[in-house]
């Protein structure tokens, strides 16, 4: 009959649906590196351009995973 494969159709698509959004939760997104400048003016309220040599920096990873 032309109800039965209407219905079956529907309920096909429906659970197509149901599985490509399921799929969609299992799979975490992939996250891209990306670079970014940093230009350090001043530690502690001096000038790099007043040290003399390297300067190591003190620093600190906020959120990382």
């Amino acid at each position: 009959m032309l109800v039965d494969r209407y219905t079956k159709i529907v309920l096909t698509v429906i659970a197509a649906a149901l599985v490509v959004q399921t799929g969609k939760d299992l799979v975490s997104p992939v996250l891209a590196n990306s670079i970014a400048k940093v230009d350090i003016v001043k530690i502690d309220g001096q000038d790099i351009g007043d040290r003399y040599g390297p300067t190591p920096l003190p620093v600190r990873i906020v959120g990382g995973r």
